[in-house]
């Protein structure tokens, strides 16, 4: 396992600095207002808009009508104010309409200084039970309910600014697991060489909605080694990563994604990993268990113009057999795939057999594969046929960029939702 965790701590090259940052602390929770006013266009015609900036060039009528859910709500991350797009202090649950249900700020998660690597945090919001939940600089862990009511749900206390937090809810929203992962202010990666005086501390705690945390267990240890991270909890338990890529000097897709394992909810030690990584890397998993992982790609053709790499995907579930399995091609290897949650379909980035057209691709379990509509880059599942992701005629746009949805019943429009941010999850379908 060390091997893999210092492998991909070398292998990511290029700058120095933050990779990302993610949530934190409540005060306010305003009555429904707008975001923007949602739009749609056919395949082609992105809104070339950024969040809350309105355009003067006039729309075409979309060629389909997507069909979604009234009454499903997401949850996200929103910059307000900040240094960058990616340093999040606000969250707010909000419908397919542009319209804010509830939202809150909170102070931003600290970004502990490594070196000459960026650190990568874990996620530090999620949804349970109806409700975001979302941690702050402090360890504090809050929950926000559609109605815009905030309450503690347990704090994993944090006093430094060299410590990340990850966290991970139950789905019924009554347990919840935390760790602190705290590192030295001198451990100097790779800047020459590690630190010989560094030391490094692992907390982990449980805690009951609401109630006081209880320390599970402490660690300390003198040079780097493998670190958990909790991610998520499923329908078989709590889920994380071992070993996590928590510190990057940047790369390519799936560089800082760690081995998906299961984590044992008494101990939050890591148990078995969803699936063996030298055969199929898993990427992410939905709420039944089910996860999506990829093999090996094949390359043809290499480094001329008739190149193409297929690359294998496989959706296996909760025990690890393979459910249904797909190949995508393309002129580079296809990235990023994400399990709709009744597993049944795959978002993966791209078919790019024409580079001047990239697309984000929907496989089926069926055998079928539909390109998506131009620009639309999806970032998860808002529901069993609607995806989420960003909206950009840019193939390499600035952030921020604007969230928009694509219906698989209309593929081809999609409806930017004209505000940008980082998707949590869904709290209402």
């Amino acid at each position: 396992m060390k091997a893999i965790i210092l492998a991909a701590l070398i292998v990511l090259s290029v700058a120095c600095g933050q990779v990302s940052v993610r949530p934190t602390a409540a005060v306010t929770s305003p009555s429904p207002s707008p975001i923007t006013t949602p739009t749609a266009y056919p395949s082609g015609a992105p809104s070339a808009s950024p969040s809350a900036q309105a355009t003067t060039t006039s729309k075409p009528s979309p060629v389909a009508t997507p069909k979604t859910s009234p009454t499903l709500l997401f949850a996200a991350l929103e910059a307000k104010g900040t240094a960058n797009a990616w340093t999040y202090n606000t969250v707010v649950i909000a419908g397919l309409d542009g319209y804010a249900r509830a939202k809150t700020t909170f102070t931003t998660m600290p970004v502990p200084a490594l070196g000459c690597m960026g650190a990568v945090l874990p996620p530090s919001a999620h949804v349970a039970a109806g409700k975001v939940f979302f941690g702050d600089s402090k360890g504090v862990v809050r929950s926000l309910a559609i109605d815009g009511t905030i309450a503690v749900a347990a704090t994993f206390p944090m006093t430094s600014t060299q410590q990340m937090l990850s966290f991970a809810v139950s789905p019924d929203g009554t347990r919840l697991l935390g760790t602190v992962f705290t590192i030295p202010s001198n451990a100097n990666l790779a800047c020459g060489g590690q630190s010989t005086t560094a030391t490094y501390a692992f907390d982990a705690y449980s805690a009951s909605y609401g109630g006081a945390s209880r320390l599970v267990y402490h660690d300390t240890w003198s040079t780097s080694r493998d670190v958990l991270a909790l991610t998520g909890w499923d329908s078989v338990g709590p889920i994380g990563t071992y070993p996590t890529v928590w510190a990057s000097q940047g790369g390519g897709p799936g560089s800082t994604l760690g081995l998906y394992v299961r984590v044992d909810a008494a101990t939050i030690r890591p148990l078995a990993q969803l699936a063996d990584p030298t055969k199929c890397r898993v990427w992410n998993s939905v709420q039944s268990g089910a996860f999506v992982c990829m093999g090996d790609a094949a390359m043809t053709g290499g480094g001329t113009a008739n190149q193409t790499v297929t690359q294998p995907v496989s959706v296996r579930n909760a025990g690890g057999t393979e459910l249904w399995h797909s190949a995508v091609t393309g002129q580079n290897a296809p990235f990023g795939p994400y399990l709709a949650p009744d597993g049944q379909q795959v978002l993966i980035c791209c078919n790019d057999l024409n580079l001047a057209d990239s697309r984000e691709l929907l496989i089926g379990r069926g055998g079928s594969q539909v390109s998506l509509a131009h620009g639309f880059y999806a970032t998860g599942w808002l529901d069993a046929t609607t995806a989420i992701g960003s909206l950009s005629p840019n193939p390499l746009p600035e952030p921020p960029v604007p969230f928009a949805y694509v219906s698989a019943s209309a593929p081809n429009t999609p409806v930017s939702m004209g505000f940008a941010g980082l998707f949590v999850g869904t709290v209402r379908g």
